[in-house]
């Protein structure tokens, strides 16, 4: 009788514990189902904040990613024709570099959750290059041109032709183009014996820098002089981004323009916002341009497997034309363009305007005072191709033209029309590699599927748990009929 008491005690016990884990653990999938996006986020910003050990800061002090800089010159074949005929361009390049970056002199406003830094760039020729730093090119005479265009407004015609003069037969005499290596118009410089002059002259109300060569990256090499001062959010509080600009070389607005045009906002390049959707304008800022930029969306597409979202400059992004008033205030001079920006202001005063290569989206009769330029989207489109859900660039093309404003004056320009003339473009493409793709397809699939899949777990152990429990009832009066049966017969 006690045997038998002892079977109805113990023969379901184990079966009851693991119906009590199972609904333990039904219970906790479903809190986490119902908690799994809240716990992402959490966990997502917590990995990209721009605070001292996190992933996100290490990778962003010095990213590891290959980067190139690409440099395409327009070489001037039929300079000694001009004025007579139009300039005919011929594209050299590209000239290849490979650059590091790296954001250093850190530091920490933890009261406003933000840092500042400067970045160090270096650039080391490569020689995948389809060309050779000695390559001699062709192109406007950048000094003679910006000397002109600073002292236009301030002089009769009389002055005008006399500093014409002046120009032409002083020490070498100037000329509207010049003749030089790659490696000079780069990164090396050139004497020019007006830049001499002006060494010895106080600086004036225009701002030129006292430069003993000149070169269009003349000692920006190894250097923390390429992007200024940079302020930037550091994500790490609730609801916030990482990588927001705050401050540009410790102010809060730009310098340069007026009203709205002086808006200091968006990313500073390395942080975008995230749950982005194809009404999105992705908002930058870009140091090289000195103003923020909308960018609207392009198309979707895919890349190993991730879905994307490409934003692009597009007709309207660098437009100044008179029939965008709403770029009205980046005039500060000449705005007869479509598609181009006049970044005069923040480049001493140079006659220098922004494009995208080849005029591509820019008003045709830029086009058509040159030969030798044919626009392609698909070639020379500025865009960020963006995984929508994580706010990560898959795919980035940053691609921009240098051109400079020439006009006539009643001197050495006199018979020159007004055009702006492409002296080059650059661009710099960054494009994830498989594993970085590999690892951003597992956390869209963990960020997709992971409230599912919590779900999932927690019917599979309500249905073991009930399973369970129907097995120990059934076992249960099954033993409690046995018994009765076998106390009858005792």
């Amino acid at each position: 009788m006690i045997k038998v008491i002892s079977m109805l005690n113990d023969f379901p016990r184990w079966r009851w514990v693991v119906a009590a884990i199972c609904t333990i653990l039904a219970v906790g999938g479903l809190v986490f189902a119902l908690a799994f996006s809240a716990l992402f986020e959490y966990i997502l910003q917590s990995k990209l904040a721009l605070i001292p050990g996190s992933r996100a800061y290490n990778v962003w002090r010095g990213p590891t990613l290959p980067l190139y800089f690409e440099i395409y010159f327009f070489n001037w074949t039929n300079p000694d024709a001009f004025p007579g005929e139009k300039p005919h361009l011929v594209q050299l390049g590209p000239y290849r570099f490979r650059e590091h970056r790296e954001h250093v002199n850190v530091t920490w406003n933890r009261a406003e959750h933000t840092l500042g830094y400067r970045t160090f760039r270096s650039w080391q020729f490569d020689d995948s290059s389809e060309g050779s730093l000695d390559d001699v090119i062709t192109t406007v005479d950048v000094i003679t041109a910006s000397a002109v265009h600073h002292e236009k407004p301030h002089q009769n015609h009389f002055e005008q032709y006399m500093f014409s003069l002046f120009l032409k037969n002083t020490f070498s005499g100037h000329r509207i183009h010049v003749t030089r290596a790659v490696r000079e118009l780069l990164f090396e410089g050139y004497n020019d014996w007006l830049l001499t002059m002006a060494q010895a002259m106080p600086k004036g109300p225009s701002g030129i820098p006292k430069v003993d060569k000149f070169g269009w990256f003349y000692q920006l090499n190894n250097s923390l002089d390429t992007h200024g001062y940079v302020e930037v959010t550091t994500g790490e509080q609730s609801g916030t981004l990482p990588g927001q600009i705050v401050r540009w070389n410790h102010q809060n607005h730009v310098e340069y323009y007026q009203g709205k045009c002086s808006r200091l906002e968006g990313s500073a390049g390395e942080f975008i916002p995230r749950n982005l959707t194809e009404k999105s304008v992705l908002t930058m800022f870009f140091p090289d341009l000195c103003r923020t930029v909308d960018m609207t969306y392009m198309y979707s597409g895919q890349h190993r497997g991730l879905d994307y979202l490409k934003f692009g400059m597009g007709p309207s992004s660098f437009d100044i034309s008179p029939t965008s008033s709403q770029n009205s205030c980046f005039c500060n001079g000449p705005c007869e363009w479509g598609g181009v920006m006049n970044i005069s202001a923040c480049r001493f005063n140079s006659p220098s305007f922004v494009s995208l290569p080849h005029f591509l989206h820019a008003d045709p009769r830029l086009r058509e005072q040159v030969t030798g330029l044919h626009p392609d989207p698909e070639k020379h489109s500025f865009y960020l191709a963006i995984e929508p859900k994580l706010g990560i660039p898959v795919d980035v093309a940053a691609r921009i033209q240098i051109n400079i404003l020439m006009e006539p004056d009643n001197g050495l320009y006199i018979n020159v029309p007004k055009l702006l003339f492409p002296v080059f473009w650059f661009q710099q493409c960054v494009l994830i590699d498989e594993a970085i793709g590999g690892e951003l397809y597992m956390v869209r699939i963990i960020q997709d599927w992971g409230s599912t899949f919590c779900l999932g777990n927690a019917l599979v152990f309500t249905f073991l748990a009930l399973l369970t429990c129907n097995f120990c009832g059934i076992r249960s009066q099954k033993t409690k009929t046995k018994l009765t049966r076998e106390t009858e017969n005792t």
